[in-house]
């Protein structure tokens, strides 16, 4: 993580100046920690205007103004495209701390044995509360439904991120089929590391190494339209730094987080 450290601060993110560094986490992969003490709504980082990766920053990089259309497709498209260029790429060492590969046969990215595993042991757990596997489904499908659908089951959430994933392969195909071999890895990355910011999904360097807890930071747009995180708790040097992934997003249902994040719905809360 240092190259990339450094690769950040040569773009004006520091994030040493506001007592946060990134390495590995006892959680699994990347994170975030204090060197310093730091208050709840504190600045943990700020963001200038071209470091994200939003549809206008692809639409650029890929000369297609249709990109915006199709948020998704278009980061995913600008992931491949810059794999592509390799060392040549600006963002070659960002590029270079994501996870080498995506999963075929996944939802976004997880092992489908991994999903299917936590899915029954979460109905194990706590039987009465699991939905029917075809709670959604049934509903959308009955002549006599009414009010608000139930809230889809982990099989369905499941089958629509494949569904998803499986629609975003086949546009960005359509557009450059020369980059189809990076499709895989670039449409779990997308989907597991994106944020939608002010309804604007994008993508964060440094942002997308943090791990998820309700109590974490959130995004916020600045007056000078910068993207800043704020500290959602108080930490003390060495604690590790978390975000709420889910912060204005609806994504916080156990099934919702499973499907699309991989990990247990119980450590979303």
């Amino acid at each position: 993580m240092e190259a990339c450290n450094a690769w950040a601060k040569s773009h004006g993110v520091d994030a040493h100046k506001h007592g946060v560094e990134f390495r590995a986490s006892p959680l699994g992969g990347l994170g975030a920690f204090a060197t310093k003490a730091i208050n709840a709504g504190d600045t943990l980082l700020l963001l200038p205007r071209g470091f994200a990766v939003t549809p206008y920053v692809c639409e650029v990089a890929l000369q297609d103004a249709s990109l915006a259309r199709s948020p998704r497709a278009a980061l995913a498209l600008f992931l491949c495209h810059e794999r592509a260029r390799g060392a040549a790429s600006p963002w070659a060492v960002w590029l270079a701390t994501l996870p080498a590969e995506g999963l075929d046969g996944s939802a976004f990215g997880t092992s489908a044995d991994v999903l299917a595993a936590a899915a029954a042991t979460r109905r194990a757990e706590n039987p009465g509360a699991s939905r029917p596997a075809d709670a959604y489904t049934a509903w959308m499908a009955s002549d006599d439904a009414g009010g608000e659908p139930p809230p889809k089951s982990y099989e369905e959430e499941i089958a629509g991120c494949r569904s998803q994933a499986a629609a975003t392969a086949a546009f960005c195909v359509g557009k450059r089929p020369d980059l189809a071999r990076h499709l895989p890895w670039a449409i779990a990355a997308v989907a597991t590391r994106a944020f939608r910011v002010n309804g604007t999904m994008q993508l964060l360097p440094l942002v997308e190494k943090m791990n998820h807890s309700s109590q974490g930071g959130r995004l916020v747009v600045t007056s000078a339209g910068e993207l800043a995180l704020l500290a959602g708790a108080t930490y003390a040097a060495g604690d590790e730094v978390f975000l709420n992934y889910f912060d204005g997003q609806d994504a916080s249902t156990p099934e919702r987080v499973l499907a699309h994040y991989g990990f247990e719905p119980a450590a979303a809360c």
